[in-house]
């Protein structure tokens, strides 16, 4: 877990770094989906910039054996500590935050115990830094994508980043089983309902012939 003094520091050096990102990927807020533009641009260069400003900071490491690994949980770690940046323009939306069976089995096997978000808003360049894991109640997971989402609306509007959010191992464990059982139901409830239109389809076209 990182400390609140680590907290603070990624924050600042994120905040000391923002305008050089933003002038190296000729950021332009005219643009229309200026978040879908410069997300992944800004997302690499930030990446870029906070490694070669302290070591501390790593991009991600290959696991031999593990395959291609094109995508990891983290666009970098602090300290050993997973961080995936997440860029966006008037943060209202719903972004992916990450598979769950990753974010639930990490956490569960000890391999992990946290998930930091460093977000950023480049209408105000307003920068969030926060545990996932302390936040599970502002997340809404797709079983059949196999993503959570954070549902940015309600989140932004209740988080303080100067609270302590702490919780415990127990009570994430438990948040995660909720939400596991909650998305498989939801998602058996929607096939279902899914194929009843279908048996609905084929029926009527068997009683005509």
């Amino acid at each position: 877990m990182l400390s609140r003094e680590d907290q603070k520091y990624v924050i600042h050096l994120t905040k000391e770094l923002l305008p050089s990102v933003m002038r190296e990927i000729g950021f332009d807020n005219t643009l229309k989906e200026v978040g879908h533009s410069f997300g992944e641009k800004l997302e690499e260069e930030l990446v870029r910039q906070l490694v070669d400003k302290d070591d501390n900071f790593a991009e991600p490491v290959k696991e031999k054996g593990k395959g291609k690994q094109t995508r990891k949980m983290e666009d970098l770690t602090y300290k050993g500590h997973l961080l995936n940046v997440k860029f966006g323009y008037d943060k209202k939306g719903q972004p992916n935050m990450c598979a769950f069976n990753r974010l639930l089995e990490r956490f569960v096997k000890n391999e992990i115990d946290s998930y930091w978000i460093l977000s950023i808003d480049g209408k105000d360049n307003k920068i969030c830094f926060f545990n996932l894991y302390e936040h599970l109640e502002y997340t809404n997971t797709n079983i059949g994508t196999g993503q959570t989402m954070l549902t940015e609306t309600r989140f932004y509007k209740d988080f303080n980043q100067d609270k302590d959010y702490a919780t415990s191992r127990k009570d994430v464990i438990m948040k995660l089983k909720d939400i596991s059982q909650v998305a498989v139901k939801s998602h058996t409830d929607l096939k279902l309902k899914q194929q009843e239109k279908r048996l609905e389809l084929l029926n009527g076209a068997l009683s005509v012939l």
